[in-house]
């Protein structure tokens, strides 16, 4: 009898093609009416002439360069500022993937052999104390995975919605006029 079942792994590599195989095949969804290009716009505010650039600037090359590369799409949206943030937090969701399976292989390294030295314990511990601690950090391990899966989406997502309010105008004047 062999085991048919997809190791977590695999899953989640499954998953992420996935999800990057629907963001660059969903062109559709950013083709959203007529887009006019132009460089830019000559308005008056304040009875001041300024020059507005009204060129397109497009959410799914942003999408794109997230997924391909994460905080590429926002250095395209010119918020080079996040993109330390999201290598701050992939690394930290690394460390935890790793520290965690680490203590997860100690664990049950000194269950399956009694003579095995820990390396990252001290102390004498039980069977179900063994058992527990392995547990424990195979499941923290597993939601560091699931949390690094949910940065992923969640810096492709805040690339989209900086892409979609480039050119926002954000103005003083928050009148009708």
């Amino acid at each position: 009898m062999h085991n048919t079942s997809i190791q977590p792994r695999k899953y989640f590599q499954l998953i992420f093609l996935l999800i990057l195989a629907g963001i660059v095949s969903e062109g559709n969804l950013f083709a959203q009416g007529e887009i006019r290009k132009r460089d830019s716009l000559l308005i008056e505010k304040e009875n001041k002439p300024v020059i507005v650039d009204t060129s397109y600037h497009d959410p799914q090359k942003a999408v794109i360069y997230s997924a391909i590369l994460p905080g590429l799409g926002q250095i395209y949206n010119k918020k080079i500022w996040k993109a330390p943030i999201i290598y701050v937090g992939f690394g930290t969701l690394a460390y935890f993937i790793d520290r965690n399976q680490r203590y997860y292989i100690d664990l049950k390294s000194k269950l399956l052999d009694p003579d095995y030295e820990l390396k990252y314990f001290d102390g004498d511990f039980t069977d179900d104390q063994l058992t527990l601690g392995k547990d424990t950090f195979k499941r923290w391990r597993d939601l560091s995975i699931i949390g690094t899966v949910g940065f992923y989406v969640l810096q492709i997502l805040d690339a989209t919605v900086d892409a979609y309010l480039f050119n926002w105008d954000v103005d003083e004047n928050i009148s009708f006029k």
